[in-house]
């Protein structure tokens, strides 16, 4: 995802306000986000739109597989022929809803 240097990735919201356009520049070269901290505490993160998404878009994934992982756990689970069935049914569906929009 992406790698985290306290050294260089902390720093105060008053020399955040100071540097914006650096601090901007530097998250999208690293592709690392900055962690503002505030009192002395941290406060903030701020990152890249396009780090950002791809992060939400692995957490998605994650939760997906702990819910799939949940369900085989339970017993709640169809086979390979069953699945394929399913597959074929609704690429019917969607063909045919594609087709009365086209019409």
């Amino acid at each position: 995802m992406f790698d985290f240097k306290p050294t260089e990735d902390i720093i105060s919201m008053s020399e955040f306000r100071t540097t914006l356009a650096s601090c901007a520049a530097r998250t999208r070269g690293t592709n690392r986000p900055l962690f503002l901290t505030q009192n002395g505490h941290a406060a903030y993160v701020f990152m890249d739109v396009a780090a950002f998404e791809e992060m939400r878009d692995r957490l998605e994934t994650l939760e997906d597989i702990l819910v799939a992982e949940g369900e085989a756990d339970r017993g709640e689970t169809i086979s390979h022929d069953d699945f394929m069935k399913e597959v074929r049914v609704n690429r019917k569906k969607r063909t045919r809803r594609r087709q009365k929009v086209a019409v």
